[in-house]
């Protein structure tokens, strides 16, 4: 199989914070990024929940998702 590039455009923070975690898991960008598209072919869709919210329900979530976190 050929490997080939691909360019993406993200926010340099988003970028920084990315490649910490990584990092802390043993794995480079482009390791990460090939485990996710390889789960979302294996998965045939994104594979996390996507939702949107509006209003204070983002707050709500955000602030649930913290709880559950720390």
């Amino acid at each position: 199989m050929n490997d080939t590039s691909i360019t993406v455009r993200m926010n340099s923070e988003t970028k920084t914070k990315a490649q910490e975690l990584f990092n802390s898991l043993g794995l480079d960008m482009s390791t990460a990024i090939n485990m996710f598209l390889n789960e979302a072919i294996e998965f045939q869709g994104i594979p996390f929940v996507v939702r949107k919210y509006s209003g204070e329900s983002d707050k709500i979530f955000i602030d649930t998702i913290r709880k559950d976190v720390c």
